[in-house]
């Protein structure tokens, strides 16, 4: 039987060695885990994305106000996505504004949603928004 007093197993010889050992498998763990490509909200491949952009290439548009905390809400749904969803600002003080445009839309509630020539009043989940333009997502996108 090995003699465990001895200074060749002593735990004062093993314990930095589990140090070192321990420092560096964290650190592996830690850059592969870093290293896995998970789709994010804002991203080319995300569901947002994809939804604003379509959104885009179909010609609809969400008419609204910097001040109107419902646009905002809306904005916000689509995450990093949100500077990629076609914008008009109708409040005349707001930046890029285009009230005449609005007024000649008969926009009179925000956010109005134009979709395929129609106007929809009020904000609207995004899976809504898919269905009324028409949006299926390829089966990769990350809409999981």
């Amino acid at each position: 039987m090995a003699n465990l007093s001895s200074s060749r197993f002593s735990l004062s010889n093993v314990k930095p060695n589990l140090r070192w050992t321990g420092t560096l498998a964290l650190g592996a763990v830690l850059l592969v885990g870093c290293g896995t490509e998970q789709p994010q909200a804002g991203t080319a491949d995300s569901y947002e994305a994809q939804l604003a952009q379509h959104l885009e290439e179909t010609g609809s548009v969400m008419y609204g106000a910097y001040w109107c905390p419902h646009c905002a809400d809306q904005k916000a749904a689509f995450g990093e996505a949100s500077d990629q969803v076609p914008y008009v600002e109708c409040a005349a003080d707001g930046e890029n504004a285009q009230p005449q445009l609005c007024a000649d839309k008969g926009i009179q509630a925000f956010p109005t949603w134009e979709i395929d020539g129609e106007f929809i009043p009020g904000a609207k989940r995004l899976e809504d928004l898919a269905e009324l333009s028409g949006f299926a997502p390829p089966p990769d996108s990350g809409d999981s």
